[in-house]
């Protein structure tokens, strides 16, 4: 595996006391049945976020991924404190690893890594937010740690996100493999999501050659 980025650590305080539902919010670029029949003239992008706790992660207690984002490409802004356009954020308080979906409506055309947040712990009380921005994301107007493209009128389906634990702990890009597995992922995209026509999303993962592995879904049998 690959490793371009050095993670930059900043310290993050729990404050004694401060409640936090566990729950995830609701993305607000997010499709939903009231929004589909104005939100299907744009591209819809379908992820996966893992939010969850990894123990033993390198030489850390845990980690666990806290946000990510995407820039549409060229980038408006190459400023470190400015928000993508394209955020999906996790809870620290979210326990499950099982993934968490998401389809996105969002305007056609391709999007590059822009941001990323991990929540690092050492123990109980040495717990620190690891942040990679633009600065190592990008390379003047182009997006080093990946991209994906979606056209208007598309369904696709990009990848699942979650950390990586080899020597420093990083975000991953995942998939389901196979078609067998392509397939039980629509059922459950299709359960969570009935209004979709799942039959023709299509399989294009986010393309990187530092946070992922290259994969191509084998052709169906005639």
């Amino acid at each position: 595996m690959l490793r371009g980025f050095v993670l930059v650590m900043t310290l993050f305080v729990f404050v004694s006391g401060c409640a936090s539902s566990g729950v995830l919010s609701r993305h607000k670029q997010e499709v939903t049945a009231e929004s589909y029949g104005n939100d299907k003239a744009k591209g819809l992008v379908v992820l996966s976020a893992i939010w969850g706790r990894t123990w033993k992660c390198a030489q850390f207690e845990n980690g666990q991924l806290r946000s990510f984002g995407f820039d549409r490409l060229p980038g408006r802004t190459t400023a470190e404190d400015a928000s993508p356009d394209v955020l999906v954020e996790g809870s620290p308080f979210y326990a499950e690893r099982q993934p968490v979906n998401y389809v996105l409506a969002l305007e056609p055309g391709e999007y590059g890594l822009a941001t990323f947040s991990i929540k690092v712990a050492s123990s109980v009380t040495d717990v620190k937010i690891a942040s990679v921005g633009r600065a190592r994301l990008f390379e003047g107007r182009k997006a080093i740690g990946g991209t994906f493209h979606v056209n208007a009128g598309e369904l696709v389906y990009i990848g699942h996100f979650g950390l990586d634990c080899y020597k420093e702990p990083t975000i991953w890009r995942y998939y389901p493999e196979g078609r067998e597995g392509f397939d039980g992922y629509k059922k459950v995209i299709k359960t969570q999501y009935p209004f979709l026509d799942v039959d023709n999303m299509q399989f294009r993962l986010f393309e990187t050659t530092v946070l992922g592995r290259d994969y191509v879904l084998p052709q169906k049998k005639s």
